[in-house]
């Protein structure tokens, strides 16, 4: 998966010296948590910057891969015979998401374009700290020793949102749905699989 992560890298500057694309820039800010097996596991606030080019396809229909720096994570909170724990997990991913979007003019100002498409991510760093009875931990969640995490750092998975354009700004909203579980050492947890809400602001160029 790493491979294909960098010729879709490679694509991505590729169609960038394309005459007829155009450049964006965005960020956000939201909420992940964890699916699949996940119980317990809440919203963690995260948050995701980036860059990309669109294609234009049809006179409605474009192309847009983005090159992005995603927060993710969840946390999780219980009590125990009067005992308090807590944990948070924070991870980073590089990822490149490449959606179709159909653009719909509204009026003279304003555009809105639904878009949806497959993402490929690389977990560039992870941490996963708490606390539970005055003990506390800090660990790399990627660590490979017997105690650690050792979780997986390829993520792949389904974006999609709707962006309102407003001339050259961008302003939209995006879920992030992935398809691989993010540990793969402890069979009785089972499956968790990342997911995220981004509120985004963006520019054209």
């Amino acid at each position: 998966m790493k491979r294909v992560l960098f010729l879709l890298v490679v694509a991505f500057v590729a169609m960038s010296a394309s005459a007829q694309i155009t450049w964006n820039t965005k960020g956000g800010i939201g909420l992940a948590h964890c699916w699949g097996d996940a119980e317990g596991l809440s919203g963690h606030f995260v948050g995701k910057i980036g860059a990309g080019i669109e294609k234009p396809l049809t006179s409605n229909w474009s192309l847009m891969p983005s090159l992005e720096v995603a927060w993710k994570g969840a946390e999780e909170k219980f009590s125990d015979k009067g005992f308090e724990y807590k944990s948070t997990l924070d991870l980073f991913y590089i990822q490149v998401p490449v959606v179709a979007a159909y653009r719909v003019n509204i009026n003279d100002d304003w555009n809105c374009a639904l878009k949806a498409g497959p993402y490929l991510a690389y977990a560039i760093s992870g941490k996963i700290k708490g606390g539970y009875e005055g003990e506390s931990f800090d660990e790399d969640f990627f660590s490979s020793n017997d105690e650690g995490p050792s979780g997986r750092r390829f993520d792949a998975g389904l974006d999609f949102g709707v962006d309102f354009e407003y001339h050259r700004f961008v302003f939209g909203v995006e879920y992030e749905l992935g398809f691989i579980s993010i540990q793969k050492k402890f069979e009785d947890i089972g499956s968790i699989r990342n997911a995220a809400f981004y509120a985004t602001v963006g520019f054209k160029f």
